[in-house]
């Protein structure tokens, strides 16, 4: 079965012959794929393993546009579009700096996806591993947005996230939180994150931590069920709910 290119749509990648090494190459952008180990075999291009351990945490770039898509959102918050899939196996590729050009990397194959006129950019250079950043100590806190709103935001956000701890439970709202092995969109409370990457309950790897076990700003105790639509619900509950809150 044919690959497919990471940023033109349903283009299959062809395989050429390059040296000893088979690799695929899009005929419409002129981009190329590189599975583990491949870009080693070719002398005058250097290792990117010095580069796998920052890709861990590095953003992702949507289709459309190319807009950087931190670890902790599902989709791009510009055009909405979803992040480089790997070629190989279909994870999420990560952009990372190698000096004379970004590269996008895949942290769960191994695999190296390259722009046209990058291979040869890369030839005879020399790849380090960029600065470390100062280490995120857990989740950030944002200001509260407008008293009812989560204001917890996953490690490198640029928006409070969708509310966790609202009447709702952030159910019915379109969260830009998605498990990385499924997909599958979830609220806060829902979410397990493990080295900065999201889970769902069904994909959580050991040792994750649960969205659940974060402060919340409010007691959600005291919020009106709305879960459970065909109790349904007191327009009188909710306002007198709501004007105890403005009266904190």
């Amino acid at each position: 079965m044919a690959r497919s290119c990471p940023v033109c749509p349903s283009q299959p990648l062809n395989i050429v012959q390059a040296s000893d090494v088979e690799v695929d190459a899009c005929p419409r952008c002129h981009g190329l794929y590189f599975d583990r180990g491949e870009l080693e075999r070719f002398p005058d291009r250097p290792s990117l393993k010095p580069l796998l351990t920052a890709a861990r945490q590095a953003a992702s770039r949507c289709r459309t546009g190319g807009h950087l898509i931190p670890r902790a959102m599902a989709v791009c918050a510009t055009c909405d579009s979803a992040p480089l899939g790997c070629p190989g196996c279909g994870a999420r590729l990560a952009m990372v700096n190698a000096r004379v050009c970004n590269v996008d990397l895949c942290t769960h194959c191994g695999g190296t996806w390259l722009d046209a006129g990058k291979f040869e950019a890369l030839e005879n250079a020399v790849v380090t591993p960029p600065k470390a950043q100062p280490a995120s100590r857990g989740w950030e806190v944002a200001p509260a947005t407008d008293g009812g709103a989560d204001p917890w935001m996953g490690p490198g956000a640029t928006a409070p996230l969708p509310p966790s701890d609202s009447p709702t439970g952030g159910l019915g709202v379109r969260s830009p939180l998605a498990c990385v092995q499924c997909g599958i969109q979830v609220s806060v409370p829902q979410a397990f994150a493990f080295n900065g990457d999201l889970y769902c309950r069904e994909h959580r790897p050991k040792g994750a931590v649960s969205g659940n076990s974060l402060p919340k700003d409010r007691d959600p105790s005291n919020y009106p069920n709305l879960e459970d639509a065909s109790d349904g619900v007191d327009l009188v509950d909710i306002v007198v709910w709501l004007f105890r809150q403005l009266r904190r």
